[in-house]
């Protein structure tokens, strides 16, 4: 696999991408101002609701939000154990995550930016080669892209059937049964060359990746044969699975006590769906951090099932604005002290990546 031919995409796909990011930054916008700007949207009273936002529930809130990392960190430990032969330590992934999702508002580079200093600390801390431990982070990446993927999908179908929409539900539930059976039957296939098709796309996605860190980074193919041997592992694909899901569904859950802060207690599966759909078009926008479209359309989508606009319009910037500042408070001191740590040693740093 030559990686030089990976490197650049073709001009169709990198403008439909950007296309599809322009649609759905959009629609949201143009669903957010009417959810806005209709008549009877009282702004005082949503500065009421949040003012008076019981401490208890916010602080069980911030613990929920806080410990979506701890648990992305246990899935990242288990596939560090096989591939280095010891965790990434508690405390250190913990901190490498936060400082993570800080650079990720900072920065609009910080999907590539993320992983990179992921992956330089964590190689400081086992004492081994940069790309070793780069196919690990990408190995993490794709597990949790596809897991909250997968729980977006099925939430999606539940939510379709349960707003009567059975076509829509019906159609949504056939495809993503017809995508297993391809893949169950994919996993048991082996090419010419004896591999398996799915790992060798995903290997070819991941040094694509790769590739547009060449400049910075002479081990390559090390990081993809360590993302290569990660995917074989059946065990830690159902390990990742599961903390996929619960990261998924603490994550939702974080949504809802918030909702009880403001002494508005909303149906739990209407939080799961909206916190799924808000955060899937965070990401499909491409804005640092999922800042403003997530927003804008966890609101609105809330409206849409049934939520008073105010309680909807309280419960989201609640939630959103102490994600944002756990991230930004706990984040930020970490992403400086790292930095400090690694003293110019052992990689570039943030900024020389950023350039």
């Amino acid at each position: 696999m030559e990686p030089a031919a990976l490197i650049e995409k073709s001009p169709l796909r990198v403008w439909g991408t950007r296309a599809l990011k322009a649609l759905i930054t959009a629609v949201t916008l143009y669903f957010t101002y009417r959810f806005v700007t209709h008549a009877g949207f009282n702004w005082s009273r949503l500065a009421h609701r949040v003012a008076a936002a019981r401490p208890l529930y916010i602080a069980l809130g911030t613990v929920l939000l806080l410990l979506r990392y701890a648990i992305w960190d246990w899935r990242f430990r288990q596939a560090c154990k096989l591939a280095v032969g010891r965790g990434s330590g508690v405390v250190l992934g913990f901190f490498v995550l936060l400082a993570s999702a800080a650079l990720n508002l900072i920065t609009p580079t910080a999907r590539v930016l993320g992983g990179f200093m992921r992956a330089r600390y964590f190689a400081r801390y086992n004492n081994r080669p940069f790309g070793f431990l780069y196919g690990v982070v990408l190995y993490d990446q794709v597990a949790h892209h596809t897991v909250m993927s997968l729980c977006t999908w099925i939430t999606f179908i539940v939510t379709a059937f349960a707003l009567g929409r059975n076509v829509l539900g019906a159609v949504a539930l056939v495809a993503l049964a017809a995508a297993a059976v391809v893949l169950v039957v994919w996993s048991r296939r082996l090419d010419a060359s004896g591999e398996n098709p799915i790992i060798r796309f995903l290997a070819r996605q991941a040094e694509r990746d790769d590739s547009r860190l060449q400049k910075l980074m002479s081990h390559g193919h090390e990081a993809v044969g360590v993302f290569v041997r990660l995917l074989a592992v059946v065990p830690l694909r159902f390990q990742a699975l599961g903390l996929g899901v619960t990261y998924f569904l603490v994550n939702a859950a974080a949504q809802w006590t918030l909702f009880l802060a403001i002494g508005a207690p909303v149906d739990p599966f209407v939080v799961v769906a909206v916190v799924a759909l808000g955060t899937a078009v965070g990401t499909l926008s491409g804005s640092p951090g999922g800042l403003g479209t997530t927003e804008l359309a966890m609101m609105a989508s809330f409206k849409l099932l049934g939520v008073d606009e105010i309680l909807a319009a309280a419960g989201t910037l609640l939630y959103r604005g102490i994600h944002y500042a756990a991230v930004l408070v706990i984040g930020l001191p970490a992403l400086a002290l790292l930095e400090w740590k690694a003293g110019g040693e052992g990689g570039a740093s943030a900024r020389d990546v950023a350039t």
